[in-house]
């Protein structure tokens, strides 16, 4: 199936700020509001006026539509800048995403527009590394340092625009850059490096189940690659017997990935699951299956915390009793009691994604927010405008408290009969986070006997929930679990789940997968070390037919943890596979050694002034066995066996032979491969003394016979000899330097 989509595009998507990088340097602003206004704003202040707390109403001024942003003249050859992106990256792949307010919109379109730029997504948000993080964006370009630091925690590369890099200081995925130029080179060069399958290798269809319904856009994605059974997930029969010979099932909500599902799928790699979190599947026998789960964090942040304010006001507006009793002909204009949010307190339980969603938006409500999470630091807590409390406190002060938590053994009935006391007789509580967070016969109960106020909830400890002792109750709003389910939504949920599914049946590294650590370093680069890593373990395996105690790495260089995780799991999954005859993976490979008794044990060394890296896998034994991985950031490839160098990394059909340092093996063994018309296309040869052991490594260029290894060993002085095939060396193109390590996918 042809396509005109960009070769890079599975694996780039950008996030492009506007003022100050497709816009000449934002001073002017900062200029007409202290004139406007009367303040003393640097003249930096809309770099990141919301970071410096600018007042929402001299922002809107700014932004308006005959404000002074309108008249903001475009950057130098922005206009080129963003066409080039988009044609290189593919326009699903390129958005702008600015902390502009979002009633500017119309405004800051036509912009756009009166200045010749392309079409482009626009996403307003104070959230700008949330919200590319949701929508999968794997590089960001800033002017705002702050910004810039956001990307860098959230795993999005960032370029940094700045008229000095040398001062900025040094920080982990973020590289200062002059202009956009420098951008577009190192773009161009990632799309010369990258060359993932095509849409129409039709040697790579994979066959991809979908067992829930999912965004029509995501469906499509799906066929343009592969063979896509939909299959009605509830129905358990149908949907095991279409599993057999599958490589990725997608689901949502409604089907429960069991064990039982994930035998009837064993060439399973991928389980997906169009949502947050992973309640409806088996993550355990998963792993021990070895095949990969995702999920899609943060993809319906803005949808659920849209919807919990939604409740928030249903509630405190009286907004259902109010439509019913309008429609019945009553007119209840004296029985509704609204009440403001305006000074009150807003307790949220939890500031993950959704959670700071909330927060951001209840800003504009000018009530006091506090917040009790444990897992996010003081600085964060400061960023959102949120005051730390213990949980306790949370509940004695609060006016309204929402939780938004995952489901775990932690958070099972956080909220309890034994503790809903401690709330106000007027708090309102709300549940969008996941049923088994709050008790629901304890908040039915507490709401009955007045205990507490009222209560909003989307989600039910059994879904579909036919009954529930809050449907009887008027003071309470309930929902079928839609918090997350806004059309825009689950588009973004529908592109992140396909993108990263096809990019790990490829396989990628993903940012979004549950069961694996996810990666700092760009993933075609990450897959040509793992793939070396790989053959690496084969060969060990072949070296040492027998099960090993132990298989032990040994990592010399600046790695981050991550990628060693990655490499050893990589070598160990290929040498289990062979020593255990069973189905192994990265993902299980962990289990699998635990299962034969195999301990895996992984050390790290820093060599001063080391600026490449080499990995040493061992495996223990009569005779230990060794085979050592070489990568220059780029390149990898095996470069030592058995403590033998060699003069170039192995590739191919490799015969290796451990011998005595004699006279005439080397020919005998030339004059058998002659004989059986196997070509031999180079050999290295070693030895640690005169007449000592040695080692001779042939590539030839074709699988040898069981016969010609038979003679080989008959050789006299011959210990052992082995043919092992391994992947064929790739050389990289250069990759977007300094940058390449951070990027999500």
């Amino acid at each position: 199936m042809a396509t005109n989509q960009p070769a890079i595009a599975s694996i780039v998507s950008f996030a492009v700020d506007i003022d100050g990088v497709l816009t000449e340097h934002p001073r002017p602003l900062a200029i007409a509001a202290n004139e406007k206004f009367g303040v003393d704003y640097p003249e930096s202040a809309f770099v990141d006026s919301a970071g410096l707390n600018v007042p929402e109403e001299i922002r809107e001024w700014v932004y308006s539509p005959n404000g002074p942003a309108s008249r903001l003249h475009p950057a130098q050859g922005a206009q080129q800048f963003l066409a080039r992106l988009l044609e290189l990256c593919g326009r699903s792949n390129v958005r702008i995403v600015t902390a502009r307010p979002g009633k500017s919109a119309e405004m800051t379109r036509a912009w756009l527009s009166s200045h010749g730029f392309p079409d482009c997504e626009v996403i307003f948000t104070d959230e700008k590394a949330l919200a590319a993080a949701a929508v999968g964006a794997s590089f960001a370009v800033e002017d705002s340092l702050r910004h810039a630091r956001s990307y860098s925690a959230a795993g999005i590369a960032c370029f940094l625009i700045t008229p000095d890099p040398d001062a900025v200081e040094p920080i982990d995925g973020v590289q200062p850059v002059t202009s956009l130029n420098d951008i577009v080179r190192s773009v161009e060069m990632m799309a010369r490096a990258i060359t993932p399958i095509g849409e129409d290798d039709i040697e790579w269809r994979p066959k991809i189940v979908v067992a829930d319904q999912i965004d029509p856009r995501a469906h499509a994605a799906f066929e343009r690659v592969g063979e896509v059974i939909d299959v009605d997930g509830t129905n358990l029969p149908a949907l095991l017997a279409v599993l057999g010979d599958a490589d990725a099932l997608i689901v949502r909500s409604e089907t429960n990935v069991t064990e039982e599902v994930l035998r009837a799928g064993p060439k399973l790699k991928v389980v997906s699951r169009a949502g947050v979190g992973v309640d409806n599947v088996d993550l355990e026998a998963a792993t021990r299956a070895g095949v990969l789960v995702l999920n899609t964090p943060g993809a319906n942040a803005v949808s659920a915390g849209e919807h919990t304010i939604a409740l928030i006001l249903a509630i405190t507006r009286q907004l259902p009793f109010a439509n019913a009793e309008t429609k019945a002909g009553n007119w209840p204009r004296k029985k509704v009691k609204p009440v403001d949010l305006q000074g009150k307190t807003i307790g949220i339980v939890g500031l993950g994604r959704v959670g700071s969603i909330v927060a951001t938006r209840l800003r504009g409500f000018e009530v006091n927010l506090i917040g009790y999470d444990p897992g996010i630091t003081p600085e964060r807590f400061v960023d959102l405008g949120v005051s730390s409390v213990d949980f306790d406190t949370l509940l004695r002060e609060s006016d309204v408290v929402t939780f938004h938590v995952p489901s775990n053994e932690e958070t099972h009935h956080y909220l309890n009969a034994g503790n809903i006391e401690q709330l106000k007789r007027t708090a309102i509580v709300i549940n969008a986070a996941r049923g088994e967070v709050v008790d629901q016969e304890a908040l039915a109960n507490a709401v009955r006997d007045g205990v507490i106020a009222a209560a909003g909830v989307d989600v039910h400890p059994v879904e579909p929930a036919r009954t529930s002792p809050l449907f009887d109750l008027d003071n309470v709003v309930v929902t079928p679990h839609t918090a997350g389910s806004s059309a825009e939504a689950l588009a973004t949920v529908g592109e992140m789940i396909s993108t990263t599914t096809i990019a790990a049946l490829r396989g990628y590294s993903v940012p979004n997968a549950v069961n694996m650590p996810p990666a700092t370093l760009h993933a075609p680069e990450l897959q040509r070390l793992t793939t070396v890593a790989g053959a690496a373990g084969h060969l060990l395996s072949v070296l040492q037919p027998e099960i090993p105690s132990s298989i032990r790495m040994m990592t010399r260089g600046l790695v981050s943890p991550d990628i060693v995780e990655h490499v050893f799991a990589s070598a160990a999954a290929e040498a289990l596979a062979r020593w255990s005859g069973r189905r192994v993976t990265p993902v299980n490979a962990r289990v699998v050694a635990a299962d034969l008794g195999i301990e895996l044990r992984s050390v790290s060394s820093t060599a001063e002034n080391m600026t490449d890296a080499e990995f040493t896998f061992e495996a223990p034994g009569e005779t230990p066995r060794y085979v050592k991985v070489a990568w220059d950031r780029q390149n990898a490839g095996i470069v030592e066996v058995d403590r033998f160098s060699l003069e170039r990394a192995l590739s191919g059909y490799v015969l290796i032979t451990h011998h005595r340092d004699q006279p005439g093996v080397v020919g005998r063994i030339g004059t058998i491969l002659g004989r059986h018309e196997v070509n031999i296309a180079g050999m290295q040869v070693g030895r640690r003394t005169r007449g000592g052991e040695a080692i001779m490594v042939i590539n030839i260029d074709d699988d040898a016979p069981e016969a010609v290894l038979h003679e080989i060993k008959s050789i006299p002085g011959i210990v052992n000899a082995v043919v092992v095939s391994l992947p064929q060396s790739t050389t990289a193109t250069p990759t977007m330097p300094t940058l390449a390590s951070t990027a999500r996918r």
